[in-house]
Order: structure tokens, then C-alpha cells, then sequence
């Protein structure tokens, strides 16, 4: 602290004591760092380093696309805030063009909260949808709230079960959301993914209350219980449209909860039952899921989606091996980049003949050495 020296005017230095230590603060951790800032990574090149890991900025965006859609169809509710904010921020760094696919499944979103607050609303008097008065009954009541997708613009959907049959109750919502959606918006009728989607439950057995958000096909599961405490393992799987594998690993959530037991019948079948008492703590935690199975994602695979986008290819494969005894990969490779325009053929090699070797698989073609040939 420096004051004035009462004769000459001059500054001399005073020991700092007294209150003048009680006020004495540490210098700002930021200081230094803010002193550095070359230290500090920007993010631009954070996502460079991620581009680098993906190969290019292509997969990248398609693979943030891909997130992005198992996001908006597992979420629970219209709110999508967080995910607005981030897709603005990608814009800044790559472009509106490259994200245009992502706009459109967040604006997806938004209009379905709006379409899905007018099909629920009373109906207005003299109209259709007014006559239709079990639809409205059921509408009135129903906790389903929908997504309604571009198709065009949203990623490839998983498809675990094409057979899958919703329950009774479940159903009956369907219907009657699809009828007053037609209403509204003549011509137009929705096509129903029954597979994907999230549900909440609430479970009350006895002394055990669960909330939980389980699948369509999960819930589908528990609710064929409320028929009857005990279902054959083929019973349930025909009941509701789907394999053995399938039904173990929907089952398998409400094993570990608690709620179902699975016994083995004489031969190779099981069966599975409502727990009671103190079977039912006995019970809780003891099966695993099945992880070989797989599936239970909304988006296709990377690899559904890459053997479903060679699908277009077939038939010129197919023709080419009309016209030639047997091509190799690389021949087959060149004379579709060189004839196929529309759309363009842009595909690696590596690409095609992991596509040859699909087409081998479903006897379609024969692979001899290194040469393909038509079955």
C-alpha cells in the first residue's frame, strides 16, 4: 500500500497489516489460462478429430443422422429443444444444405405435436369425425401420442418384427387415431410402425409398484398376462406375431423385474407365468439378456442400410451375368460405374463384393475361385 510522505510528498511503501490482509484475494485460476489461449482446442477442430475418426464429413452427418432419429423415436413427448440448439450449431460448421434431411425430422416432431393436439380435440358439430362418436370416446381417453415421419428424409427403420400384432387394447387406439387423422387430413392415411415407439408403465402386483419405459413389443409382452397368469413360450409367440428369440428377449425385462418366471415344459419348450409373493422376489434379477439375438434399435443397422442401398444393383448384376458365363468383382465393378447412371454408382469394391457375397448366400449367384456366375 503505498501513501504520501507528510514532508517531502514522496510515496513510501506501508506493511500491509490489519484489515488490509482480511481483504487480500488469490489471483483468478482463469487468468492464466486466458493468458494461454493457444492452450485451449477450439471446437471447430474437436470436430475435425471426429470427422478424421469417421473418414468423411458424409458419414459423419449420416451417422449424427442415424443418433438423431433413435433419439427422436425413443423420446417421450414433443420436446426437442436441446436437439434444435445442437442442430443450429452443426449448421454453422457444415452448412444448411448438408443437414437438410435433420431439419426435416426435427420439423417432423413439431408438426406431429401440433396434428396430434388437433386429433384429440373435440370434433367440431355436422362433420364426420363428430358422427364417429366410439372414436372420440377412445380418443378422449387414450394416452397415445404419435410421431408422423417424412419417410423420405428420415433413416431406414429397423423392421425386428414384420409380423408383430399389437394387443387388443393397443389396437383399438390405433384405429381410432388413424380414422380421425383421415378425417383431417383426407386423402391421406398413416402407416403404422407398431415396433418402435416408447411406453410408459405403471405396475401394480401385490406389494411391487414399478414406472418404467419399455418398448411397444415389451409392454405388448405384459399385457397379454392381464388374460391369463400363464402363456406356452410358442403360445405367446404366435399370439403376437413373432419368433421364440424375439419373445425371450422382450420377455427378459420382466424376469428381471420381477414379474414373470420362465419354467421349462417336458421337451424343449417353456413356458412363462406371473410371479406371486415370494417367487417373485426370488425371481427378480435372475435372467440375462440375450445379447445374440440383437435388435431392439429404431434405425437400421450401418450394414442393413448399406445391403439395403445395393438392393438397386441386382438386376444389372443379374444382367451382366445373363450376357457373360462369370465376371470377377473388379470387371463387375468397372462396367457399373461405366452403365449405371441413374442413380449413379458410387459404391467401393470392397462395397460390391460383400454384396456379391449376400447374393451367393441366397443362391441367387455362384462363386467359383474369383469368378461369379449365374445360378
Amino acid at each position: 500500500l503505498l501513501t504520501l510522505d507528510e514532508f517531502g510528498g514522496a510515496p513510501r511503501r506501508r506493511a500491509a497489516t490489519g484489515r488490509g490482509w482480511d481483504a487480500w484475494e488469490p489471483e483468478p485460476v482463469e487468468s492464466e489460462a486466458a493468458s494461454s489461449r493457444g492452450r485451449r482446442r477450439p471446437v471447430e477442430d474437436e470436430l475435425g478429430h471426429l470427422i478424421n475418426i469417421y473418414g468423411s464429413k458424409e458419414l459423419f452427418i449420416n451417422e449424427y443422422r442415424n443418433m438423431l432419429a433413435e433419439r427422436l423415436l425413443s423420446k417421450v413427448g414433443y420436446d426437442i429443444t436441446r436437439e434444435m440448439h445442437t442442430l443450429e450449431l452443426l449448421k454453422i460448421r457444415f452448412g444448411e444444405a448438408s443437414l437438410h434431411k435433420c431439419e426435416v425430422m426435427l420439423k417432423d416432431v413439431l408438426d406431429s405435436k401440433r396434428i396430434n393436439g388437433n386429433v384429440k380435440a373435440p370434433p367440431a358439430p355436422g362433420t364426420p369425425a363428430a358422427r364417429d362418436t366410439a372414436s372420440t370416446d377412445i380418443l378422449q381417453n387414450s394416452p397415445l401420442d404419435a410421431t408422423i415421419v417424412s419417410a423420405l428424409f428420415w433413416p431406414p427403420f429397423a423392421n425386428e418384427a414384420p409380423d408383430f400384432k399389437l394387443p387388443a387394447e393397443m389396437k383399438s387406439m390405433i384405429d381410432a387415431y388413424s380414422k380421425r387423422y383421415h378425417h383431417l387430413k383426407a386423402p391421406r392415411q398413416l402407416m403404422w410402425r407398431p415396433t418402435l415407439g416408447t411406453v410408459e408403465v405403471e405396475v401394480m402386483r401385490g406389494e411391487l409398484e414399478l414406472q418404467l419405459s419399455v418398448s411397444t413389443m415389451e409392454a405388448a409382452v405384459l399385457s397379454h398376462f392381464q388374460r391369463k397368469d400363464r402363456w406356452g413360450q410358442d403360445e405367446l409367440a404366435t399370439e403376437m406375431g413373432i419368433n421364440r428369440a424375439t419373445l425371450r428377449r422382450k420377455a427378459v425385462v420382466w424376469i428381471n423385474q420381477g414379474l414373470l418366471v420362465e419354467e421349462k415344459n417336458e421337451g424343449d419348450g417353456s413356458s412363462y407365468r406371473l410371479t406371486t409373493g415370494d417367487d417373485g422376489r426370488a425371481a427378480f434379477g435372475a435372467a440375462a439378456a440375450d445379447d445374440e439375438g440383437g435388435g431392439g434399435g429404431a434405425v437400421a443397422s450401418a450394414e442393413d442400410q448399406a445391403a439395403a442401398g445395393m438392393k438397386v444393383y441386382e438386376q444389372y448384376v443379374i444382367g451382366m451375368l445373363t450376357n457373360f458365363p462369370s465376371l470377377p468383382p473388379d470387371r463387375i465393378h468397372n462396367m457399373l460405374k461405366m452403365f449405371v447412371q441413374d442413380p449413379p454408382y458410387d459404391r467401393s469394391l470392397d462395397q460390391l463384393e460383400a454384396f456379391l457375397g449376400q447374393l451367393v448366400a441366397e443362391d441367387k449367384l455362384a462363386l467359383e475361385g474369383n469368378q461369379y456366375s449365374k445360378r
